[in-house]
């Protein structure tokens, strides 16, 4: 019998992407007891496409469709596997993801696995996250091992990220590393300062203790938030990761970023990341703001400087 976990996939214009980490979802080893998509006020017709693909084969279990206020309002009653959730706007990534991780509090789920729309997840990893979990009650998010869809060999992270709060910089771990599939990490991370937020497994019971994510970012450093909350909660609760379970993810899909496709962020994607580390040092670490200020500043204006330079070849 499959051990029940519900599965969080927040979509915005990324429907493909979107059924394609969902079908990945229902054809794991264990498939989660429950599915909710949740469109963050997409542009273009992904809540009725998806509800299309949800429905047209009775195979995946059913759809119930409901509204923000819907999703909000308690427990679920029926028995669709498959739930699509209507936030009415873009919430960010937290505040659309909120709306799916208080459904599923309501309605009893002991793990929720939050998803980009923009991963697949390999056969086993469910069943390596349970694992993972039962065996350590005090992780309260686990983190996956998650490779670049184009290659892979080629690590995104080992779980999740480290961060310096005095220049307010940070980075994955094992980012560039090449590791063939079905072979172990040599030197894994000790310690993780966040999960990446790619793939996050989680405790209900964490959700219960340190809360829902922090809505006030829109985008970015929203993982780091969630660690940080953690460490000063009474729970004392630890960031794990399983190298079993792997996903792949198709990097700079959903916020159009990629380091690796060489997709650097453009000016407002670069001053929300810049409002968010801010935002984040002033809560957590407000003597590292001077420093962190500073040092946001200067990859501002080595960006701008790049974006001149480049111009002025261009033309």
């Amino acid at each position: 019998m499959n051990r029940p976990y519900w599965a969080l996939v927040l979509n915005y214009g990324r429907r493909r992407d979107t059924v394609r980490c969902a079908e990945s979802l229902l054809a794991s080893s264990e498939p989660p007891e429950r599915l909710v998509i949740c469109d963050n006020g997409s542009p273009d017709d992904s809540l009725e496409a998806l509800a299309r693909w949800a429905g047209e084969d009775p195979g995946r279990g059913g759809l119930l469709r409901l509204s923000r206020t819907q999703a909000e309002a308690g427990a679920l009653s029926g028995d669709e596997r498959i739930v699509l959730i209507d936030t009415g706007a873009n919430l960010g990534y937290a505040g659309g993801n909120n709306v799916g991780l208080r459904l599923a509090l309501a309605s009893g789920a002991p793990y929720v696995w939050l998803l980009n729309s923009d991963t697949t997840v390999f056969p086993d990893a469910a069943s390596a996250l349970l694992d993972h979990m039962a065996a350590h009650e005090g992780c309260g998010l686990c983190g996956a091992l998650t490779r670049y869809m184009d290659d892979p060999e080629v690590v995104q992270c080992f779980g999740g990220g480290w961060f310096a709060p005095l220049w307010g910089r940070g980075g994955l771990h094992g980012d560039g590393a090449r590791l063939p599939l079905g072979a172990e990490p040599q030197d894994p991370p000790g310690r993780l300062d966040y999960v990446n937020g790619a793939s996050v497994f989680i405790r209900r019971e964490f959700l219960l203790h340190v809360g829902l994510m922090e809505e006030a970012y829109f985008l970015y450093c929203e993982e780091l938030d969630w660690a940080a909350r953690a460490a000063r909660s009474p729970g004392r609760w630890e960031l794990c990761w399983s190298p079993r379970a792997q996903v792949l993810h198709a990097e700079g899909l959903s916020t159009g970023v990629s380091n690796r496709r060489g997709r650097g962020r453009g000016l407002g994607q670069a001053l929300i990341l810049l409002r968010s580390r801010l935002l984040y040092t002033w809560k957590f670490h407000p003597f590292c703001l001077p420093t962190a200020l500073a040092g946001q500043a200067w990859a501002l204006a080595r960006k701008l400087s790049r974006r001149v330079v480049g111009g002025g070849r261009a033309g």
